[in-house]
């Protein structure tokens, strides 16, 4: 079965620092941290990683650990739903 992770990051708009990264796989496990070494370790295993926005925003910031940890351009990015969620606010 293909695993996923979720996640998001929060950066500081004016500096680029990472300030925050939050994620759960897909057996429920949670990660919540600061920590680019950690957050790979918590992907393994993963073969898919998920998020809002990630090809605009968070790949360029992140996109090195995840590929650290063995994840190669299998992205899903949710932003492209939206309009299929919300087609009123496109």
């Amino acid at each position: 079965m293909n695993t996923i992770a979720f996640f998001d990051i929060e950066i500081d708009p004016n500096s680029g620092k990472l300030l925050d990264i939050g994620s759960v796989a897909g057996n429920g496990s949670t990660f919540h941290s600061t920590s680019l070494a950690d957050f790979i370790k918590f992907l393994h295993g993963s073969e898919y990683v998920c998020g809002h926005n990630i090809f605009n925003h968070d790949l360029k910031y992140i996109q090195n650990a995840i590929n650290a940890a063995g994840i190669s351009n299998n992205f899903i990015d949710t932003l492209f739903f939206s309009p299929l969620l919300f087609p009123a606010k496109p």
